[in-house]
């Protein structure tokens, strides 16, 4: 488990790090892209009749999390 935990540190933090200038640049536009990209991975998420394990369902969360973090980061700027 602690390898997931690591992982999804990596990711909600490389993508917060991702984001960052262009949240300070441009937040309204960088609000929209992620949640266009958050509506994709919330439908991917329920649609999981394959199976991704407990591995894709971590990086999927961590995913999730870390594009909402930014998204959170962006209404911050705005005023919201």
């Amino acid at each position: 488990m602690e390898f997931l935990e690591q992982r999804q540190d990596e990711i909600v933090n490389g993508l917060k790090d991702f984001f960052a200038a262009q949240v300070k640049e441009n937040p309204a536009e960088t609000k929209q892209q992620v949640e266009r990209e958050l509506e994709s991975l919330y439908v991917r998420f329920g649609n999981d009749w394959t199976g991704r394990g407990i591995v894709g369902d971590t990086t999927q969360m961590a995913t999730i999390a870390g594009l909402e973090a930014v998204r959170a980061e962006c209404l911050a700027q705005l005023g919201h």
